[in-house]
């Protein structure tokens, strides 16, 4: 039986690409092949489902998952096994010097890092064409494209922290300064003052620091806005219950600056979800013509979300574009091709 490990920067509950890996090993272990998922460092909710890199044994393949650096993930590149690299971004360094430096210089790192993981893996693979344009730049001959699994939310939804009447604008993504919140703040502030008094916004994800998560806050009071809630990382029943709520009636909103491709939009076509978003990154290429694409101007985006609010047609339309493209999303395939390429 063919062993599969894999590899993650650092795991967390709510950590987007730990997801994917722990996903992988249960498409993995149907295809016969068996291992687990190491992290370099490792968030102790998680201890159990995720190992630490140092009890790594051996296997025929590694799957690395990059992201950033961490310690002890480039003597990997010494181990026998035969190596798969999976590109999943490295935000670059400059949103993180005022609020992180110790993150910055991880993602620093990992991007300089990126054309020795290249030359090291014996096959490549990128989550997206926009991060696979990179793989090629750092010197990738080949590069998969292996679209991120959309692991569905097993359950019954749960109440969620801005539950109540009103449209709901909802902002999914962890609470760093990439993704912009100060602008989804801006924007969901004019859209309530201007447009829905009893509109709600729900900030869901984790934060990139206590003191992060404590600026974020004080944007929301600094704006003026009422009903808006920094939730922090939710628990999947509390975060379908979110989505269900914004399908009734609100929006998905991104405001985010660099994305290496955006699971929320696919969860938001999933559940019917209209989608209001800047255009960055991957965004575009994940996104289509499923979402009404915004400029950075908050007042921009606070109309485009009126409208997808009030106009039933237009969020019928939507979703109903949202569902075709989540219908061509394919992983499977192009996975076992990656790992099959890697395997020689």
């Amino acid at each position: 039986m063919t062993r599969v490990h894999q590899i993650v920067s650092g795991a967390g509950p709510y950590d987007a690409v730990t997801a994917q890996a722990l996903a992988w090993r249960d498409e993995l272990a149907s295809l016969g092949m068996t291992g687990d998922v190491y992290a370099g460092l490792l968030d102790p909710r998680v201890r159990g489902t995720v190992r630490p890199l140092e009890r790594i044994d051996t296997a025929d393949l590694l799957v690395i998952h990059h992201s950033a650096h961490a310690p002890g993930l480039r003597r990997l590149l010494g181990r026998p096994e035969r190596r798969l690299l999976v590109y999943h971004n490295v935000t670059p360094a400059r949103f993180f010097w005022r609020h992180h430096p110790g993150v910055a210089v991880a993602c620093a790192l990992g991007r300089a890092q990126l054309p020795d993981w290249v030359r090291g893996c014996h096959a490549v693979a990128a989550v997206s064409e926009f991060n696979a344009r990179e793989l090629r730049e750092a010197g990738a001959p080949e590069v998969v494209v292996v679209p991120p699994v959309l692991v569905e939310r097993d359950g019954r939804p749960a109440s969620h922290p801005a539950a109540g009447s009103g449209p709901l604008v909802l902002c999914v993504g962890r609470l760093a300064p990439h993704k912009r919140h100060d602008l989804v703040i801006e924007t969901f502030a004019l859209y309530q003052r201007g447009c829905a008094p009893d509109a709600r916004l729900l900030l869901a994800g984790e934060p990139l620091s206590a003191a992060y998560r404590v600026l974020v806050e004080r944007q929301v009071e600094a704006s003026g806005a009422r009903r808006a809630v920094v939730a922090g990382g939710l628990p999947q029943a509390a975060l379908k219950g979110a989505f269900e709520d914004a399908a009734a009636g609100g929006v998905l909103l991104s405001m985010s600056e660099h994305e290496g491709f955006c699971i929320p939009l696919l969860e938001a076509f999933g559940h019917g979800v209209p989608v209001v978003a800047r255009q960055a990154g991957a965004m575009g290429e994940v996104g289509g013509d499923a979402v009404l694409w915004s400029d950075p101007d908050p007042a921009v985006a606070a109309e485009l979300i009126d409208l997808a609010v009030r106009d039933r047609e237009l969020r019928e339309e939507l979703t109903r574009r949202g569902r075709a493209r989540l219908s061509g999303h394919g992983w499977r395939e192009p996975m076992q091709r990656a790992v099959e390429a890697a395997l020689g």
